[in-house]
């Protein structure tokens, strides 16, 4: 463990870059993701019975979208073609999930301020992206049962869960940030070094 964190203080950038190149730091980040999904399915839902509006079942789509990158990228992580979907994928979907987490958090504040304020939410058919069909494939994880703005007095540790899940995305894209800055100046180092060779 000493070695570890002399690693990290030492030569973050390095070490950071050394381990992505294996498949133990895209699976953790994916089944951080996989996990944080199916807490909200079994805890929230399940257990606390706050039904998920349009946009809860979509927060919910990302973090498996997140999940599906970063299993591909974990097949081969030292291709960078493999790399590279899976920085897009899960970038895309953590940049779409914090704005999703966004327009959420702001309907669930006029919803505390004006009891009167009707949120714009979808109460037919859910348009998802690419055509997807979630709610029939998997009505238990991505079907919508509640009205936008209804579980805005949800806290923890004085945080409500819109604030939560922008924390946890913003949290996400900073880490995949740092990733990707790595292996680009892993990247950089090699070919410098490959050109005074």
């Amino acid at each position: 463990m000493p070695e570890l964190i002399r690693q990290i203080t030492d030569d973050f950038f390095p070490t950071l870059a050394r381990w992505q190149d294996r498949r133990a730091l895209w699976l953790a980040g994916g089944l951080g993701a996989l996990g944080l999904e199916i807490f909200s399915v079994v805890y929230f839902q399940g257990i606390m019975h706050l039904n998920p509006c349009e946009y809860c079942v979509k927060v919910r789509l990302a973090m498996w979208m997140i999940f599906l990158g970063a299993l591909f990228a974990a097949v081969r992580p030292r291709t960078l073609f493999f790399k590279l979907v899976g920085y897009v994928s899960t970038l895309a979907a953590a940049g779409w999930g914090l704005y999703l987490s966004a327009v959420l958090e702001d309907i669930n504040l006029k919803t505390l301020h004006d009891p009167h304020w009707f949120a714009p939410c979808s109460f037919g058919r859910i348009k998802w992206p690419f055509g997807l069909r979630p709610d029939e494939w998997f009505p238990g994880h991505f079907m919508a049962t509640g009205i936008c703005g209804e579980n805005s007095k949800w806290s923890f540790l004085g945080f409500s869960m819109t604030q939560w899940l922008v924390l946890v995305y913003v949290v996400m894209i900073a880490g995949l940030v740092m990733m990707l800055a790595a292996d680009v100046y892993a990247r950089i180092k090699a070919s410098r070094a490959g050109k005074a060779a």
